[in-house]
């Protein structure tokens, strides 16, 4: 499968579900959706896990929060990275 880079976090163990699950957000933060609401119908994933991931790439500056409410994610330029191949 192809992840996004920025699906791979530091500060975590990463497998595989949750590579997949980042790399949804990922592609769905550069194809324009900027709440969690918009990810969750583009990606069929739940609010919950959206927000779980969302947070987690937060710490590592790959998204950051924009705005109270509506609050908007956004890709970091270290989000914005190109896509690269891991795994099979």
């Amino acid at each position: 499968m192809v992840y996004e880079s920025q699906a791979y976090l530091t500060l975590i163990r990463n497998v595989d579900r949750g590579l997949r699950t980042r790399t949804l957000i990922i592609k769905a933060l550069k194809s324009g959706c900027t709440s969690i609401g918009e990810v969750s119908k583009t990606t069929g994933l739940k609010y919950q896990t959206i927000l779980k991931h969302i947070k987690k790439m937060e710490e590592e500056g790959i998204v950051v929060k924009r705005g109270e409410k509506p609050v908007k994610w956004l890709l970091t330029d270290r989000g914005q990275r190109s896509i690269l191949i891991y795994g099979t």
